[in-house]
């Protein structure tokens, strides 16, 4: 959703842009503002996002009714909604997607990410070498606003790149450092677990999210695991789960290891840890250090 926004300002030469959360905010703030715009005022989009009014249940307090007796003003209206479709089933809401343009948000997964990375490539004029398509392809993940930032960066050092341009210059998603972290928690190898914290706190990364890369790391060997039960091989794995394949890969090698039961155990153990610093409990960096010195102490003894 954000990568379509970014599009629509660019699109439309916006300069200024106001945003509302339909979870949080007064409906009556984002009428008074459309009301109050003047036919001489510099184009403007308000964004409305959580938009759930426009779905088939409504976990907002917004009603739609407003909105489509001001269809017609001379503004762009943005509305995120986060749901698989809207409800084309409420007059109200027919009414209102008469005159709109509806853009649809589909997370990548493995079949849609390389057609999407070609499209990219060709807006910004870039071409790659064979095996640097590849490369690129296993190791930039499928974050669609991430995809961009490397392939313009890549772009501006040069208009054709090599497999070595690639590797110099690209970011690489942190599957293997988490492959290392997960293996250091398994171990109950505090020491080499805070290593590995660390090194991700230097890339400015938040307690709470390194956690959470940890624990979905855990989780998908988890699923993993589960599947591997159901007799499934690798590329079946990897599109029931729309994952790459080098990751499932490298991770059916690690689930073959533990029991289900055990990977829930660390489940719970870090669901204990993120509830605690998110209530302001513990320090997110003391709170991890603890995390992991436990695991240490756990392991001598």
């Amino acid at each position: 959703m954000s990568l379509k926004l970014e599009q629509i300002k660019n699109k439309f030469h916006i300069e200024q842009m106001s945003t509302y959360d339909a979870m949080e905010e007064s409906q009556m703030d984002v009428l008074q503002e459309i009301d109050s715009i003047l036919i001489f005022d510099d184009p403007k989009m308000i964004v409305i996002k959580n938009a759930t009014f426009l779905s088939a249940k409504n976990t907002s307090r917004y009603e739609i009714d407003p909105f489509v007796q001001r269809k017609d003003v001379d503004l762009l209206i943005v509305f995120c909604v986060p749901t698989e479709k809207i409800d084309q089933r409420k007059k109200a809401v027919k009414l209102l997607s008469q005159d709109a343009h509806m853009m649809a948000c589909v997370r990548l997964d493995q079949k849609s990410q390389p057609g999407y990375i070609r499209e990219q490539m060709k807006e910004e004029n870039l071409t790659m070498d064979a095996d640097a398509f590849k490369y690129f392809v296993s190791h930039v993940g499928m974050d669609s606003l991430k995809i961009r930032s490397e392939i313009i960066k890549l772009s501006i050092y040069n208009e054709h790149v090599s497999l070595e341009d690639v590797k110099a210059l690209m970011v690489n998603e942190p599957i293997d450092d988490v492959f290392k972290m997960t293996d250091a928690l398994f171990d109950k190898n505090g020491l080499l677990l805070l290593a590995y914290y660390r090194n991700f706190r230097q890339q400015n990364m938040e307690t709470v999210a390194i956690v959470a890369l940890l624990a979905s790391q855990i989780r998908f060997l988890f699923q993993i695991s589960f599947l591997m039960d159901k007799r499934m091989g690798k590329e079946e794995i990897a599109k029931e789960l729309k994952a790459h394949p080098y990751r499932v890969q490298l991770s059916m090698q690690k689930a073959s290891r533990f029991t289900p039961e055990r990977l829930l155990g660390y489940l719970s153990m870090l669901a204990n840890l993120d509830q605690n610093m998110k209530k302001g409990k513990i320090d997110p960096d003391e709170g991890f250090e603890n995390f992991a010195l436990a695991l240490e102490e756990e392991r001598e003894s």
